[in-house]
This record gives C-alpha cells, structure tokens and sequence, in this order.
C-alpha cells in the first residue's frame, strides 16, 4: 500500500473515531454553555453599569465645583467686596439649574437650600451659610461616592 493510502486510512480513522465522541459529548457542552451564558450576562451588566456610574461622576463632578464657585462668589467669599451682584445670583441660578438636570435629588435639595442663602438680599449667618455648604459637601461626596478629594480632582 502506498503512503497516500495510509494517511487517507488514518485521517478516516481520526474522523470516525471523534464523531461519536462529539456526539455523546455534545449535551454536556450545551449545558456548560447554557450555564456560562447568565454568567457572561451578568458581568457584561457589571462592567456596563461602572461605566455608567463613572460617566455620572464625571458629568456631576464640574457640576458641583461650578454651583460652588458661583456661590462663593455670591455670598462673598471669592471676591474682596462681599456684596452679592444680580449677575453672581443669576449664575447661582444658572448652575443651579445644571445642578437639577444632573441630580440626584439629595444634592439637588441641598444645593437649593445653599443657593437661597446665596441669593438673599438681606442678611444671613455665617453659621447658617456654613451649615448649608457643609451639608451640600456631604450631599456632593456622598453622590461621586468618594471621600473629601472627590471634589478637588474635577
């Protein structure tokens, strides 16, 4: 018999020796794959929620540096005259508003509560304004879900 004859009568071999092991084998791989499946859907949903959780933080965090800024300066505190002009309380309001769109709630009810001081006409305590900007702060850090840097890095 020629070599060809012989490697055509082995690969034959092969070929009708690994058919019934892939077919006896096959319900056991359909299982292992129906069982991998949630897995894998389960992680894809991970990793696509982290992305989302970190495309908010990078969203909120120039929001929340902004609304503080332009309450600073409202109240004061950036400038060395310490009065309140129309156009610093119209940006506190303008902030404000990208503070609304970009949430949450929590820091939305803070920030309101901060930017009322801030765009008072008459009179506040310092102790009141300081309490609100601390609360707003915890609000904040709370929301970007870090510790107090979580601001400093926007």
């Amino acid at each position: 018999m020629s070599p060809w004859g012989i490697a055509l009568i082995a690969a034959g071999s092969a070929v009708a020796g690994g058919l019934p092991v892939a077919w006896f084998t096959r319900p056991m791989r359909l299982k292992a794959t129906a069982e991998a499946q949630p897995l894998a859907s389960d992680i894809l949903m991970m990793v696509s929620n982290a992305a989302r959780d970190q495309e908010q933080r990078e969203v909120r965090r120039p929001a929340y540096l902004e609304f503080l800024v332009r309450v600073d300066a409202a109240l004061g505190m950036a400038g060395p005259t310490g009065a309140s002009t129309l156009e610093e309380r119209r940006a506190v309001s303008s902030a404000l508003d990208v503070l609304v769109l970009v949430g949450p709630s929590d820091v939305v009810e803070t920030a309101q509560h901060l930017a009322a001081l801030a765009q008072r006409d008459h009179g506040h305590s310092s102790s009141e304004v300081e309490h609100a900007r601390t609360a707003f702060l915890t609000s904040a850090r709370s929301a970007l879900g870090s510790s107090s840097d979580a601001l400093a890095r926007g």
